[in-house]
């Protein structure tokens, strides 16, 4: 990996450590259909801002973007993400490591569909080391934080998994073929239609503009969202991108054991530090 490469991507983790602590307050404060509601308003915002800048590609090929089929995989991340951000904040209300440490089995899983079926291009080694990474997300799934999970939120983990997995695989397909700034709209278009249509009140909207819970948090998503979009289609491949926001995992699993006491410490730190040598080879193998 290229210095570059290095330093956006320990960017990513830190923004991946920061999310999950500062939709917290929001998975606790308000109904689950907020968080949904207000991340895609604040990407609509964030798009609109700097559509001066990226105009260029959504209207160099408008007509390429509304024909192409690859735009209904932007429509349906958009509505799954609706449903994901509040299957995840229900999952955060329980345990934040659990919140984020699902993300390692969706990745891996992504990583093999993405190699297998549409030439990401990763080498055997760095194969080998996602999917070792995943089996890590599975053992925590049975002796890490999750198990304490509710019957409800253990079934909600295995359908975040799915629903990542999925988000992985449509941004390979749909940004290598309509472009990033295309999908990221069409996508946040749509996950704020499926928020807009389940029972979001006036005060809601009213919530989203004047709570500091939700402005931070909105804003940082939005910000972080266009570094992840921006990383995974100018500087390193989808599956690169996705291995250093999981480095975040295991500075988020000992963060959260020591605030909120999720297991101990040694669970935690074990489960984090296995995780994070499984990537060294891919960061100091060029």
């Amino acid at each position: 990996m290229t210095n570059l490469q290095i330093f956006i991507g320990l960017l990513l983790t830190l923004c991946m450590v920061l999310r999950p602590f500062l939709y917290k307050p929001a998975a606790l404060l308000f109904n689950l259909n907020m968080s949904s509601f207000f991340t895609s308003v604040w990407l609509i915002f964030g798009l609109i801002v700097t559509f001066p800048i990226f105009e260029h590609l959504l209207t160099d090929k408008f007509e390429y973007v509304l024909t192409s089929p690859y735009i209904w995989l932007s429509v349906l991340k958009g509505c799954s993400l609706w449903l994901a951000i509040k299957i995840q904040q229900s999952i955060n209300k329980e345990s934040t490591s659990s919140s984020t440490f699902f993300l390692f089995v969706s990745m891996a899983l992504s990583s093999i569909i993405n190699n297998v079926f549409f030439d990401e291009g990763l080498k055997e080694y760095q194969l080998v080391c996602v999917v070792s990474i995943g089996i890590v997300g599975l053992l925590f799934f049975v002796y890490g934080d999750a198990k304490r999970l509710s019957i409800k939120n253990k079934i909600a983990f295995v359908l975040a998994v799915l629903f990542w997995t999925s988000f992985h695989i449509e941004d390979h397909l749909a940004i290598s073929n309509i472009g990033w700034y295309p999908h990221l709209l069409i996508s946040s278009l749509f996950m704020f239609l499926a928020s807009f249509v389940n029972k979001v009140t006036i005060r809601d909207i009213k919530t989203i503009f004047v709570n500091r819970t939700t402005i931070i948090a909105g804003i940082f998503y939005t910000v972080s969202e266009f570094l992840i979009i921006y990383s995974m289609i100018n500087i390193m491949p989808v599956s690169f991108a996705c291995l250093f926001m999981r480095l975040a995992i295991p500075v988020v699993m000992i963060i959260s054991a020591i605030k909120y006491k999720e297991q101990s410490i040694k669970n935690q730190l074990i489960l984090g530090v296995v995780s994070f040598a499984l990537t060294i080879p891919l960061i100091l193998i060029k």
